[in-house]
């Protein structure tokens, strides 16, 4: 066989091989010449969104009556002394509902009629891992979706880092994993200071598999120019619902080879991600936090 008949053999075999560890020929991202920045171009065009709202704070019960601080004659109604004519506001505190009150503590979580009642999925238990050099420091984009009781698997993961190298935008892709090894439709978590931002790089991992690592490398930029985003096969076993087979990489950005500042890879086969943070300084992305789900 000739020469350039071998190479052209060899080739097409391998070419599969790339394609199904993540590699790709194509740009997933480019310099925009009027900006400077790296801009994502393969981001979905008819995805779902679901903004992440910020915290909420704690709920105010039922059973507390706010004063006005010019009102010498107005206390809170738990201490008001009802049989009291000095005090003709006061009011009986009302009784306790476990379902509607939202101020009812304790509260049955496994009770289906009360309001803090959490309804299971297959992941309810997550445990987060932070790496980098800085892992303690304060995150500056995060994302964690569903609830205590039914974790959502990460099937994708795009961010962008601004000039002051702060992370101020971050999108995840969520999918409802089942008992039977399925996964529901894609979605798409928006969140940070600037959730709406135009990403700078983006990665989404075929269907049947879910993200089980990540990396990132800014190489003295204020840009996101490397993310790679580890997975793996997602379906049923006969010890349930596992992580299965190779870890691919899938990596993006305008330099997808580029090095790399910080990386997190779950390789055990109950372990899923099902959220992620980010946080970076001084040209370097220093902080992961990998929300990890446990696949009963």
């Amino acid at each position: 066989m000739k020469l350039k008949k071998l190479l052209l053999v060899v080739a097409t075999a391998v070419v599969p091989l790339l394609a199904a560890c993540g590699a790709t020929d194509e740009a997933t991202s480019v310099i925009d010449p009027t900006t400077g920045e790296p801009v994502a171009i393969n981001y979905p065009k008819d995805a779902k969104f679901v903004d992440m709202a910020e915290p909420a704070g704690s709920l105010q019960s039922a059973a507390v009556k706010v004063c006005p601080v010019d009102d010498p004659y107005c206390i809170p109604i738990d201490n008001c002394p009802i049989t009291d004519p000095r005090w003709p506001d006061c009011e009986e505190p009302p009784v306790c509902d476990p379902v509607y009150d939202y101020g009812c503590e304790p509260c049955d979580r496994t009770n289906p009629a009360a309001w803090c009642y959490c309804a299971p999925g297959l992941i309810g238990s997550s445990f987060t891992a932070r790496v980098g050099r800085e892992p303690s420091a304060s995150l500056e984009v995060n994302s964690l979706a569903g609830t205590s009781c039914n974790r959502q698997v990460v099937t994708g993961i795009g961010a962008r880092i601004v000039s002051d190298s702060n992370y101020e935008t971050l999108h995840v892709e969520y999918r409802q994993p089942y008992a039977d090894g399925t996964l529901g439709a894609r979605w798409i978590a928006r969140s940070g200071k600037n959730p709406y931002g135009t990403l700078e790089a983006w990665a989404s991992v075929p269907d049947g598999y879910a993200v089980v690592g990540v990396a990132a490398g800014q190489q003295g930029t204020h840009d996101l120019r490397t993310l790679i985003v580890y997975y793996r096969r997602i379906e049923l076993t006969a010890s349930g619902v596992r992580m299965t087979g190779p870890v691919y990489q899938l990596n993006v950005g305008v330099s997808p080879y580029g090095s790399i500042n910080t990386t997190y890879l779950n390789n055990n086969d109950n372990n899923v991600l099902v959220g992620v943070g980010f946080s970076s300084a001084v040209e370097q992305t220093k902080t992961i936090a990998a929300h990890v789900g446990t696949l009963p």
